[in-house]
């Protein structure tokens, strides 16, 4: 008898699910939907980038997507599990019941009411405020953050709202990530006491570490600011990694969905760590999930690296990816969002300008750029550096400059993954997922000729929703394993693309300009 389970994956642009055979990974149907309201532009503000999201975009979207992966379903009775990863850390103020503020009517168009995205940079003075508290004491309670609190990262966009915000401030009971708020309405949670939520936010992006019983002291939060320890008392302490049930479809779902009420629902991941898995993540294997911006994942036994910190690498915590292992992520915050920025200002299609750019020849004085146009997530973050471009002649044309995007890009790569191998975490292969990774023949030979070393490319184009299927299925009790299901249900590769050993030296020449460059800029 067949048995399926769905993934969903919330991207920084649109949600998507996957219908998935259980037994061999083999994908049935998908499903894609933009979030309406954020292709609007409303409620983002570039200029102190500001990008917030309405919560009625991932419910209207959610029902969207299982619908038709549902309707496509040749058997739904069979469908046992339903997980879900979003982009992280994606966070929102809510209710008593966990319900987001902004789905009342009184702060339906407060910004601060609604999802505060990963690539919002509005707490960074308030993530600054966190890493000088971190160094004041020992243990320093930033060392899964690498000593460097981002303002990516929960606790400094929930610090600048409670600050800014006096009505958020007086009606916020507590907080909930997006991939947390999503498994709490498909299973119709409505109380903080009873949520199950998962361990990757809280571990990667909330300071949570089971070595110091869950949550730093309140007296750390405190020295922060006092505003932060009534939320603190009222979210959970306790977490589950994703191959955990968070419960069961509930009857509200099931009769939008026409499923049963039996159908598991796992606990919420991370969408970088989700591909992760969706790419057959363990230790050796680095996976690059190549997106808006660029996470970079690998996991190492636990018996290895237990009590070792890396300092300025961006997230590392025991269990985050895999359970049982430690998990460390990395990467670029911004990787297709420069592109796309190009894009935009020449109104070239990319594969067009990718096809000028492949055609030039190497030159040492060819423009030479640094990648951090949305602030820089490792090594060492920083959200208030900046993007440059130098070496910019009268003569120089747009393929010469998308060309030097894409190399800093490469660039700015290779500084994570050298961190990585400078701290001690093995890489002995590395797998690429994400569109860019199958649609962009050129970004990817110029990652593998700066890493000077082979990447391959996994044949699902959708990993971060396979990786989600993937959990279900351990979740649902078809697998003893988060490994033994990437065995049966992830997919091999569709690519390899292998380094020339001529291009490797000239970008190792260039690449020290680079970091020349970076430095200056700092």
């Amino acid at each position: 008898m067949k048995q399926y389970t769905i993934g969903v994956d919330y991207g920084t642009d649109s949600a998507r699910a996957l219908l998935v055979d259980a037994s061999s990974g083999a994908i049935l149907a998908s499903a894609v939907s933009p979030y309406s309201r954020w292709a609007e532009g409303r409620w983002c503000d570039l200029l102190s980038q500001q990008f917030r999201q309405h919560p009625l975009d991932y419910i209207e979207c959610l029902e969207t997507v299982l619908r038709e992966v549902v309707a496509a379903c040749p058997d739904p009775a069979a469908i046992r599990a339903i997980a879900v990863d979003t982009t992280g850390s994606t966070v929102c103020f809510t209710d008593r019941e966990g319900m987001p503020l902004s789905l009342r009517k009184d702060f339906a168009e407060d910004p601060d009411a609604m999802f505060i995205l990963w690539k919002d940079h509005t707490g960074t003075a308030e993530a600054e405020e966190f890493t000088s508290a971190g160094a004041r004491h020992e243990p320093n309670y930033i060392c899964q953050s690498g000593n460097h609190y981002s303002a990516e990262c929960t606790w400094a966009k929930v610090l600048h709202v409670l600050r800014t915000n006096e009505a958020v401030r007086r009606e916020a009971w507590a907080f909930v990530d997006g991939c947390d708020f999503v498994t709490n309405l498909l299973t119709g949670c409505r109380s903080f006491d009873d949520m199950k939520w998962g361990h990757c936010i809280p571990g990667a992006k909330q300071l949570w570490n089971k070595d110091w019983g869950g949550y730093p002291p309140e007296w750390f939060f405190e020295e922060v600011d006092p505003l932060l320890v009534p939320v603190l008392r009222r979210i959970p302490n306790v977490n589950y990694a994703s191959s955990n049930a968070a419960g069961t479809l509930c009857s509200e779902w099931a009769e939008k969905l026409g499923l049963s009420t039996s159908v598991v629902v796992g606990v919420g991941n991370c969408d970088a760590h989700s591909g992760a898995v969706g790419a057959g993540v363990r230790p050796g294997t680095a996976v690059l999930n190549l997106g808006t911006s660029a996470c970079y994942m690998a996991v190492m036994p636990v018996e290895e690296m237990k009590g070792h910190f890396i300092d300025g690498l961006f997230g590392q915590s025991e269990g985050t990816i895999l359970e049982g292992y430690m998990g460390y992520e990395t990467g670029l915050s911004a990787f297709g969002d420069i592109f796309a920025w190009f894009k935009r200002l020449t109104g070239r299609p990319l594969d067009e300008l990718a096809a000028e750019a492949s055609g030039i020849a190497l030159r040492d004085d060819l423009p030479l750029a640094t990648d951090f146009f949305n602030g820089r997530r490792a090594p060492n973050p920083s959200n208030i550096v900046t993007a440059n471009i130098a070496g910019l002649r009268i003569t120089t044309g747009p393929a010469e400059i998308y060309r030097a995007l894409v190399e800093a890009a490469a660039f700015g790569s290779k500084a994570c993954i050298d961190q990585y191998l400078d701290g001690g975490i093995r890489i002995d292969k590395m797998i690429a997922v994400g569109g860019i990774a199958k649609k962009s023949p050129f970004v990817m030979q110029m990652l593998c000729d700066v890493f000077g070393r082979p990447v391959e490319v996994s044949e699902c184009s959708d990993a971060c929703a396979l990786g989600a299927a993937v959990h279900a299925a351990v979740a649902a009790g078809l697998y003893p394993s988060v490994l033994a299901a990437e065995d049966a249900m992830c997919h091999g590769a569709y690519a390899t693309y292998a380094p020339d050993a001529q291009r490797h030296e000239f970008y190792l020449r260039r690449y020290a300009r680079y970091q020349g460059l970076a430095q200056f800029i700092l």
